[in-house]
């Protein structure tokens, strides 16, 4: 069993802004599929070098900024695809390569959303 490894401000922020979003049906995972996204997520670590490619040119093409996270466990954690003995204790990671955030869900404060569009505009 593995440790839920401690995260940045930074990436805390983003999580926060990555679950409420989901909770909210405001987050598709996969592949970006219209120009409505704000931003993407996209894991660095995914080993399908086309995908990443794939969801990159997409971005480019769509005006989409790339945020890029180092673990694609990560971001599954995020999304609530890994599963848990306890909320520190993790019994087997499952990966997300990409989440497209398609708006700010209502609980995500201010703050919150400032920082993060903030960080999305030096992307």
């Amino acid at each position: 069993m593995a440790e839920v490894e401690q995260l940045s401000e930074e990436l805390t922020t983003l999580k926060r802004v990555v679950q409420t979003s989901l909770h909210r049906g405001l987050l598709a995972e996969g592949t970006i599929e219209s120009k409505q996204a704000k931003f993407v997520v996209l894991a660095d670590d995914c080993t399908e070098d086309t995908y990443k490619k794939l969801i990159v040119a997409l971005a480019k093409q769509f005006q989409i900024p790339v945020w890029k996270v180092e673990k694609g466990a990560l971001l599954g954690e995020w999304i609530g695809i890994s599963k848990f003995l306890t909320k520190t204790k993790k019994i087997k990671s499952r990966k997300c390569s990409s989440v497209a955030l398609k708006d700010f869900a209502i609980e995500v404060s201010e703050n919150e959303k400032q920082f993060v569009e903030d960080k999305i505009k030096g992307l």
